[in-house]
Formats: C-alpha cells, structure tokens, sequence
C-alpha cells in the first residue's frame, strides 16, 4: 500500500497524543482531523498541517477515503464508527474501552475478520518499556509461575474530569473504563484469561455524577492466579504500583521503573535496548510503538524491534517535544 494515510476521529487524546504520534511513525501520514466541533478540528489541522477537518466523521469516510481511522470518541460512539469505517474500507485502531458491552465488541471484531480489516485496540501502556521489559522477564520464567498479583493507582481529586461524559455511565465514562481497563488488558497479557470477578464501582468525589472514581476488585484467572486491583482519583497516592509474585520471587513495576524484590526491599532492573522502543518520550512513544505495527500490519510487513524500525520523520522530534499548544489550549478549555 505505501503511505498509509491516518484519519482521526476524536480531539481530546487524539490532539495531544495521536496527532504527533502519527508524525514519528514509518510509512504513515495524518490527512484528517474530526472533531464534535469543527473549529477545534480546524485548530488542530493547522497545528499539524492537515489538509481536511470536519465535525462529521462520515463526511470524512466518504471524502477523504483514508487507509486506517484511529478513534479517540467517547466509548459509546466506538461500535457506530468502527462498523462504518470498516464499510467505508478503512482499518481501524480504536482507543479503549473498545465497546459498551461485549454484544457490541463481538460484532466490531466479526465484521473485522469478515471483511479482512486490519483492527487493534489501543492499549498502548503495553509499551512502557518497564512494562515491555516485565512482560519479557515473565516470559523468560524470570520468578517461576505467577500465582498472585496486586495492582494500585491512587490520583487525587485534581486529576478528575469534572464534566462531560466521562461523569456518565451510560456514555461509557468512569475511572474503570479508563484506566482499569489498561491493568484488565495487562493482567491479561502476563497471566492469561479471567474466570471469575468480585468488584465494587463507586462515585467517592463527583457530585451528580452516576460513573466512578474509584475501583476495588478481586480476581482469580483460569489458570489459578488470584490477585486485585485498586484504583482511585478521589484521593492522592504515590506512583502507579504493580507486583507480579512467582513461585520463585517477585517483580514490580513503581511508575515507570522496573525492580526485583530482594530480602529486605527491592532492587532495580536495568532495561534493554529492546524494552525501549524508538522514541525516548513518556507521553507518545508507548502509542508509536503499538501504532507503528498496526500501520506495518496494513502493509504486509512485520514491525520487528526497536531497532530495526525506519528512522524518525524529522518533524518527529519537535513533536515529541511537548504537547502543541493548540491541544493544551483545547484541553484546558475542556476541562475548565
């Protein structure tokens, strides 16, 4: 195919991640931008120097034709826009939550393989090289077989979204749905399928809203793995915690650095080359990752390492600078 030409579906985290993140990858170039309001689209267009913005995304399938459609809408228009991408001929990756029930994530996933479409969901903190050199050293038998894991994220009440659909529900909003499903996805990967779940959803710090903002839950998998995850933005914590324990030691992941745990503590582990990936930036180099293979996927080809990937774009770097300022205006304003 070539150049495969990226259509956006979504202004929130489409503007501050995906947006720049399309311009570092090989092969790949964004040529439009949809939002639910047509100058913020064009705002973020001419941030990026994209020649087509809109505030239909139907209009855009049927105008500009593109080759993958990324979607960052709210999860309760996911089901709608990627049936009709597919229609349209477009690949998709899809932010997650992929869906607002498993009925509607089946039907995306057969219309996928029937009509032969190239679909990923974007759980891209499987990229945080901590994480990729984790998932590595579990493969390895690093610390025997898993049998417990415990997961915990504590943010305070200042990094809640305060309206909106993310407050709703029935829009698919709720800490659970953003965050939790990254640590579902995660349990996944390391340790195999769930079989059964005890959870308890709750509103601590959101007047009026009927989603949650905080998450306890107990889980055992069908291997035999039990473990729980809790998660909450109504009070602050320290860093993001994640631990693995095998029948020979134990792993853990604090924010963004990988450690053993020793007699008496933890050490940390240094990280390959390959756990890094190819773009040294905390904010868009785990999406790079995980979108450069489905853009290599469309095209035939296997994304390989780190480093046998194609060099940057030049504009790259100065997109993985920092956030443009146009998003971080359009994002402030969102969230004020």
């Amino acid at each position: 195919m070539g150049t495969v030409r990226v259509g956006l579906i979504g202004t929130g985290f489409g503007a501050s991640v995906v947006a720049p993140g399309v311009r570092c990858l090989a092969g790949a170039e964004l040529v439009a931008i949809t939002s639910g309001r047509l100058e913020r689209a064009r705002a973020i267009a001419n941030e990026y120097g994209v020649a087509h913005a809109f505030d239909d995304y139907r209009a855009m399938l049927r105008e500009v034709k593109p080759d993958l459609v990324a979607i960052t809408a709210p999860p309760y228009l996911h089901h709608d826009m990627t049936m009709e991408a597919f229609q349209a001929g477009a690949h998709v990756l899809c932010e997650k939550p992929l869906a607002m029930n498993t009925a509607e994530a089946r039907a995306m996933l057969a219309a996928a393989e029937r009509l032969e479409r190239v679909h990923a969901v974007d759980h891209e903190f499987r990229f945080i090289p901590a994480r990729v050199a984790l998932t590595r050293l579990l493969a390895d038998g690093e610390i025997g077989e898993p049998f417990l894991i415990r997961i915990s994220q504590f943010r305070g009440r200042g990094s809640l979204v305060r309206d909106g659909w993310w407050q709703d529900r029935a829009l698919g909003g709720g800490l659970l749905q953003a965050v939790g499903s990254h640590y579902l996805d995660a349990v996944r990967l390391w340790a195999g399928p769930f079989a059964a779940v005890q959870a308890d959803l709750r509103n601590v710090a959101m007047p009026g809203a009927t989603s949650d903002d905080t998450v306890s839950a107990n889980f055992r998998l069908q291997n035999g793995v039990t473990g729980s995850i809790a998660l909450s933005q109504a009070v602050p914590g320290g860093p993001p915690r994640i631990e693995i324990y095998g029948t020979r030691g134990a792993l853990i992941v604090e924010g963004t650095i990988l450690y053993r745990a020793v007699e008496g503590g933890q050490e940390e582990l240094p990280l390959e080359n390959d756990d890094r990936g190819r773009l040294e930036d905390a904010r868009l180099g785990p999406f790079v990752e995980l979108a450069q293979r489905v853009v290599d996927r469309i095209n035939g080809q296997d994304s390989g390492t780190a480093e046998q990937f194609a060099q940057q774009h030049a504009e790259c770097a100065a997109a993985a600078a920092g956030q443009s300022s146009a998003a971080a205006e359009l994002q402030s304003a969102a969230a004020a």
